[in-house]
């Protein structure tokens, strides 16, 4: 499912490296510095939690926008947000205006050899990111120790890791 492009796209499908965001997730959590994500119960709890990602997604498209200029923005390359407790992800193409909301992407393909075909991804946990998003702890640390984790050729990988340090100065004065 698509957060940006509003629930019009839904791929169904994880990535390999969720797993160890999982692990580094939960061991953050464990020791303090990510709340965990309440996990409601009952017939409407699946939507709640989807609802919960979108959320977030939106927050994150929100701060990516908020701190880089139109020009840095457009720089940036196309990117998929995975989020791993529901495999909610959103797709994120920079226009003059912001991300375009109503782009409905191509499946990312995750499995490719051959790099220049390979999607962009961040992978993450909605707890991470939201504890990211309030300031617990910066990009570097959340890459470090796979709270965060980004998947993409070595030229649109810097350029993520350069957005998400960047988002970060909005809320962590270093």
């Amino acid at each position: 499912m698509c957060a940006i492009c509003n629930f019009k796209i839904d791929f169904g499908i994880g990535h390999p490296l969720a797993l160890s965001v999982a692990v580094a997730t939960r061991k953050a959590i464990e020791s303090g510095l990510i709340e965990p994500i309440d996990a409601a119960e009952g017939a409407l709890a699946a939507a709640r939690m989807r609802l919960s990602s979108v959320e977030a997604l939106n927050l994150l498209q929100a701060r990516i926008e908020g701190v880089h200029s139109e020009d840095a923005l457009l720089n940036l390359p196309d990117f998929y947000v995975l989020l791993i407790e529901n495999d909610t992800w959103g797709f994120f193409h920079a226009t003059t205006n912001g991300f375009d909301p109503d782009i409905v992407p191509e499946i990312p393909d995750l499995t490719t050899t051959d790099e220049a075909m390979r999607s962009n991804v961040v992978i993450a946990s909605e707890a991470g990111l939201r504890a990211w998003l309030n300031g617990n702890f910066d990009s570097e640390y959340a890459l470090r120790e796979s709270i965060f984790v980004v998947d993409a050729p070595s030229m649109p990988n810097a350029s993520l890791v350069q957005m998400l340090s960047a988002g970060e100065l909005a809320t962590i004065d270093r």
